[in-house]
């Protein structure tokens, strides 16, 4: 019979923080479902095989179907030690083209993903041209016409604080508070080069929308992005925006932008620690 020291060890766990980059245009969202295409079950069938580990994964977020990530994080507990950069390694010879682990670090005990994040960055791209585009087509929402970019900062500038963002989107649990904070938004527009380096006849920009917040709800930065985008093209102005905020339960919500201009950026925790680590 184990004494109660081996029987700690014996069932002591190695928590891990990963750090994936996917292009979600051939997923049906992150979260694994039967008979569907997930960004999770690719990431824990990659894990089982370089592992041998059958395990549960921790996610920042849940991204949508078609929706991209940059900086998502996950969390898995494994029962043996692995040497980070060693783990990223075996991982990513098992995943396909379109999800890559470009970190791994030691965790502390017990790391959760989504409950242990600060903060949370999403960016939106919006391609305002009335021409088709060939790259942007499927990482940015392309609106006809020029934006006025002035009018959506104004606006964006009533969706910083905290609110009640009951019009933008719904809690990840039933009955859940809607009540975020947003800790940044910003829009820029970069413009891109016309033929022969010359200035295009229309010109050719992508507009970026930035949202930093302690978390969001379900649809919450794409329902900013449709939002700032019709107060863009004169369909709504800054004070409607402000009335959208603090509206009582029940509120019609807004309506979306498309997934495919979704990307989320970045994940802050307060815990940090290099990869040069070998185990915790």
């Amino acid at each position: 019979m184990l004494d109660h020291a081996t029987e700690a060890v014996a069932e002591s766990t190695y928590d891990y923080a990963l750090t994936l980059e996917y292009d979600g245009g051939g997923f049906s969202g992150w979260q694994r479902q039967p008979d569907r295409r997930t960004v999770e079950g690719v990431v824990l069938d990659a894990i089982t095989a370089a592992t041998g580990e059958v395990v549960r994964l921790t996610a920042a977020g849940r991204t949508d179907a078609g929706a991209h990530a940059h900086g998502q994080v996950a969390g898995l507990s494994l029962r043996r030690p692995w040497e980070p950069r060693r783990l990223r390694s075996a991982l990513n010879g098992h995943l396909p083209d379109d999800v890559v682990v470009l970190d791994v670090r030691p965790a502390p005990q017990g790391f959760h993903a989504r409950f242990d994040a600060r903060a949370r960055t999403y960016r939106y791209l919006v391609a305002p041209r009335s021409e088709r585009a060939a790259v942007a087509r499927d990482h940015a929402w392309r609106v006809a016409g020029q934006l006025d970019l002035e009018a959506m900062r104004g606006a964006a500038a009533q969706l910083v604080g905290t609110h009640d963002f009951a019009a933008f989107g719904r809690s990840p649990r039933a009955g859940g508070s809607t009540v975020r904070t947003v800790h940044s938004l910003t829009v820029r527009s970069h413009a891109l080069p016309g033929a022969h380096g010359e200035p295009a006849a229309e010109p050719r920009t992508v507009v970026t929308i930035d949202v930093t917040a302690d978390a969001f709800l379900h649809g919450m930065m794409r329902a900013i992005a449709a939002t700032l985008v019709a107060v863009g093209d004169g369909r709504l102005d800054a004070p409607s925006v402000a009335s959208l905020l603090d509206a009582p339960r029940g509120v019609r919500r807004q309506p979306t932008a498309p997934a495919h201009g979704l990307h989320q950026w970045a994940v802050t925790y307060d815990f940090t620690s290099g990869d040069e680590d070998e185990t915790r």
